[in-house]
Formats: C-alpha cells, structure tokens, sequence
C-alpha cells in the first residue's frame, strides 16, 4: 500500500479496484437505483483514485475514501438538472402503466437488482426490503446499506461519512425505525 505522497502503482490500483468494485458499485446503486449511473459513478470514483492516489494513507483509509468518494459523486449525480428532469419523467413513466383492458396499473418500476436465483419465495420478500429501503432518504438508505449489505461496524461507518460513531449509531437507529414504518412492522 502507499504511503502519503506516493502514487499507488499499476499493481495497486488494479487490486484496489478488484477488491473494492462491486462495493462501489453497490452503493452508487442504492442511491441512484440505475445500473447504468451506477456502472458511471463507479467509472469516475476509481478514475478519482487514479488520479488522487497519493493522498491514501492506509488500507482502510482507501475503502473509506471510496466509499465517501461514492456518495459525493451520487449527490452530484442528483443535483444535475438532467438527472432530476429524467427521474421526474421515469417515475411518471413508470407508476402509471396502461393494463390492457384500458384501466391504469401502477408499478414500481425497474429495480436494477438481480434475483438471488433462489427460493422465490425469499426473492419476494427480499424486492419487498429493497423497495423499502428504496423509499427511505438517503442518509437512512446509506447507513442501512452500508451496515447491512456492506457489513460495516458501526465505527467503520462513522470513519466513512464522516461523523462521529455517537451519530452513525442515531442515524441507523432512526433509519431501522424509518424502514419498519415503510414495512408496517412493529418494534418490540
């Protein structure tokens, strides 16, 4: 690994990204829900890595730094006026849908993830989180991914947004109270 002032090598930038893509990937993913601008987030975060190299200091500075690097780019994703045009025309796009026998059906539209291929009964159940989490704001969806679906602590969450452990913990904590309400599930 590089230490400060030192740019990473070929080497070390191809394992960075080796171990650290379909991370990326999936954060970009669960904040934009479009494999496609995920897929180009993931292109400029590690063409950012590229070029800023020299200011990884350590192993886990790098995944922290992604994964900060990550959800900057996907706010600037969302504050371009293309980008909020297009969701605008997607969403009415997709909930309301003629059925065929001319009344209006409503859909959630695509969800840019894959089947587990697995019990489908599991994979219902899974659509079913995915939309909730889906539907809360991007804090709440960002620390629920990253401790859920990233398997990050606490502290290692903190480390990569930026905050104190104290608020990570506040967040995920609102944020799994957030989702039972979306689910309609009560806290025991």
């Amino acid at each position: 690994m590089t230490i400060n002032g030192t740019r990473m090598t070929d080497e070390e930038l191809t394992r960075a990204y080796e171990t650290y893509c379909d991370m990326v990937f999936r954060i970009a993913l669960v904040q934009t829900k479009s494999r496609a601008q995920a897929e180009d987030i993931q292109q400029d975060v590690f063409l950012a890595l590229v070029r800023y190299s020299d200011r990884i200091r350590s192993e886990e500075h790098l995944k922290a730094w992604l994964i900060r690097v990550t959800r900057n780019a996907c706010k600037k994703h969302f504050r371009s006026l293309w980008i909020r045009l297009t969701v605008l025309y997607d969403d009415t796009l997709y909930k309301e849908q003629e059925t065929g026998d001319g009344g209006m059906a409503v859909s959630a539209g695509p969800t840019g993830a894959e089947p587990s291929g697995g019990d489908p009964a599991e994979d219902d159940e899974m659509d079913v989180v995915r939309e909730a989490v889906e539907q809360l704001p991007p804090n709440s969806r960002a620390v629920i991914h990253l401790f859920y679906y990233e398997e990050m602590s606490v502290r290692e969450i903190a480390r990569s947004l930026g905050i104190s452990e104290a608020n990570a913990k506040t967040r995920l904590s609102r944020a799994r109270d957030q989702l039972r309400n979306v689910l309609g599930v009560q806290s025991s």
